[in-house]
C-alpha cells in the first residue's frame, strides 16, 4: 500500500473489504487456536497434579466446562496423548507431559504469527481509509484570494 494515488476509489474499496474479510477470518482462527491452546494448559496441569495422586486413589477429574466427576485413578506413571491425524499413544508422564509443551509452543507461535498478520491487515486497512478520506475532503480554494 505504499502508494495509493491513481488508484481508482473503488478499486481501493474493494480492497479494504477484502482485508476486512481476511480480517475475520485470521480473528477466528485465533479464537480456535486459543481454546486448543487453553486445552492444552489444562492438560498440563492435569498431569502436573498427577504427581500428588497415588494409583487407586480416587481424585475428581475434569469433563469440561467447569465440570468434574470421580474417578478412581489405576495408573499415575502413563498418560494417553493425542499425537494428531486422530491417532492416540500410550506414554509415560514425563514424555507425555513433553508432547503437550511442544504442541503448547506451536500453538503460542502460530498465535502470535496470527496477531502480527491481524497487526498488518489493519494496518493496510488504515492506510486505505485515510486515502479515502483525504479524496472526500474539499480541494483548497486553488484559484480564490
Amino acid at each position: 500500500m505504499a502508494d495509493m494515488n491513481g488508484q481508482d476509489p473503488r478499486v481501493l474499496a474493494n480492497q479494504h473489504r477484502e482485508f476486512q474479510k481476511r480480517a475475520e477470518m485470521v480473528q477466528q482462527q485465533m479464537s480456535m487456536v486459543q481454546i486448543s491452546l487453553e486445552d492444552c494448559n489444562r492438560a498440563i496441569t492435569t498431569i502436573d497434579e498427577l504427581d500428588n495422586v497415588s494409583d487407586g486413589s480416587e481424585i475428581m477429574f475434569p469433563i469440561g466446562s467447569g465440570s468434574f466427576v470421580y474417578a478412581n485413578i489405576s495408573q499415575t506413571d502413563k498418560a494417553v496423548v493425542d499425537i494428531g491425524a486422530g491417532y492416540t499413544v500410550e506414554r509415560p508422564i514425563p514424555e507425555a507431559k513433553e508432547i503437550l509443551q511442544r504442541r503448547r509452543e506451536k500453538l503460542t507461535t502460530a498465535l502470535d504469527n496470527m496477531n502480527n498478520s491481524l497487526a498488518q491487515l489493519g494496518q493496510q486497512m488504515q492506510a486505505i481509509e485515510s486515502f479515502l478520506a483525504k479524496l472526500q475532503q474539499p480541494q483548497g480554494n486553488a484559484g480564490s484570494q
